[in-house]
């Protein structure tokens, strides 16, 4: 795992608002650990580095899901 991208350098990399990256991180479709980690311990609200890998497979899975799940594919 490599959380090397800021939260501007991630949604510019993956074409998303951060709004959107926002959401799915609530929404639970992003894992801390996993797509994402803390920058630093202890801050009420750190700065977050993101796996841009990571979080391209998890939309990549979760769009084909949602392709098949209406017949499309």
């Amino acid at each position: 795992m490599a959380f090397n991208l800021t939260t501007v350098e991630a949604v510019d990399a993956l074409r998303i608002s951060a709004t959107t990256l926002r959401r799915l991180r609530k929404e639970g479709i992003l894992k801390p650990g996993i797509h994402f980690r803390a920058l630093g311990a202890g801050a009420i609200r750190p700065p977050l580095l993101w796996d841009g890998v990571a979080i391209d497979a998890a939309l990549t899975s979760r769009s084909r899901r949602t392709l098949k799940a209406v017949g499309v594919g």
